[in-house]
């Protein structure tokens, strides 16, 4: 288009066309004047009526929420960079730490304790990916945001409801693809733990996802946003109930292990793989194998679920009630950004 105008890299000093006096000349020009010419287009006309909307927005609720996850949707479709990105990242880590512990063994005291610090690891590290990936991309779109809200094009509940669905889908199949290899490779077993642990996971990272979007709603650039987000996550990270146990976290920073969102997910995802071991089962589940290895301190023929539940404070009973947690903590931040992207306007003008 541009070596059409002349303004192309191709231009030429002797090419003095005026386009504009072309077009002015030409009977498109003197069409589109003399439509513009009338009462009711370009000026009032006293034979037609003020033009008024019944509603604050033209368009209706429906129509609004329809566009907005029309939009998300092809938006994240489009941005190979972000979500290309996570993919791979998500099937390289599961290749990693399948690698890493391939063939390891969780009934010692030694490897029980390595078998938590991998699914801390994984747990944590990629919800981490995920947080410090969507801020730049929900950052970057809450200018488009501003602009469409100051014009009342949308209710800013479609799209706090785009942007909530849209991440669900690649959040599952980026966690997929961290399993897929991850799983057999460390030596879990069972497909209807495969898929619990996958839709735990995935509540996990989705989580981080919206946790993300909260912090770039709230904070007035992504830079700021990424520091107060990481200093949260730290904090979290210090109460997820690993390093110190749940169990040895003194008892006036216990309503700080209690409001960690990760502290759920991490007892999920443990008491699943490592705190199962049924009364009508065979006795070969993780759970109920006798640790070896103990020191002094702890009682001899302790299983895995039993230092599971005395040490780190996770018991597979009480799985459901941490998937509640998980699932109210993300009801919980998701109704923050709602409220930053109703009340929050960081424009300068």
């Amino acid at each position: 288009m541009l070596e059409v105008i002349g303004a192309g890299v191709g231009n030429s000093n002797g090419d003095k066309t005026d386009f504009v006096k072309v077009f002015q000349s030409s009977k498109h020009f003197d069409f589109l004047q003399s439509n513009l010419d009338r009462d009711g287009v370009t000026r009032p006309s006293p034979d037609l009526p003020e033009l008024t909307y019944s509603d604050k927005r033209a368009a209706t609720e429906m129509t609004q929420a329809r566009f907005l996850l029309q939009r998300f949707f092809r938006m994240y479709w489009r941005t190979a960079s972000y979500n290309l990105t996570r993919f791979f990242l998500a099937f390289t880590l599961g290749l990693l730490f399948g690698a890493t512990y391939v063939s390891a063994e969780y009934t010692s005291y030694a490897g029980i304790n390595s078998g938590m610090g991998m699914l801390y690891c994984t747990t944590s590290f990629f919800g981490f990916i995920t947080f410090s990936s969507v801020m730049p991309m929900a950052s970057q779109d809450r200018l488009v945001f501003y602009r469409e809200r100051a014009a009342q094009t949308y209710n800013a509940l479609w799209y706090f409801v785009g942007s909530t669905v849209v991440e669900i889908p690649y959040v599952f199949f980026s966690t997929v693809l961290l399993l897929a290899p991850y799983f057999p490779m460390v030596g879990f077993t069972g497909a209807a733990t495969f898929f619990t642990y996958w839709l735990h996971l995935s509540i996990h990272v989705l989580w981080h996802a919206y946790f993300g979007q909260l912090m770039s709603y709230l904070m007035p650039t992504v830079e700021v946003a990424t520091i107060f987000g990481v200093l949260i996550q730290m904090i979290f990270f210090l109460f997820i109930g690993f390093n110190p146990p749940g169990a040895s976290i003194p008892r006036g920073y216990k309503w700080l292990y209690q409001i960690t969102p990760h502290k759920y997910s991490l007892a999920l995802v443990a008491s699943l793989v490592f705190g199962d071991c049924p009364s009508d089962g065979d006795g070969s589940e993780i759970g109920c194998q006798v640790m070896t290895g103990l020191p002094p301190s702890l009682p001899e023929n302790m299983t895995v679920k039993d230092y599971l539940g005395d040490v780190f404070a996770m018991k597979h009973s009480e799985i459901w009630k941490n998937f509640g947690f998980a699932l109210g903590f993300i009801v919980v931040y998701r109704l923050l950004a709602l409220l930053a992207l109703r009340f929050v306007n960081h424009q300068k003008k």
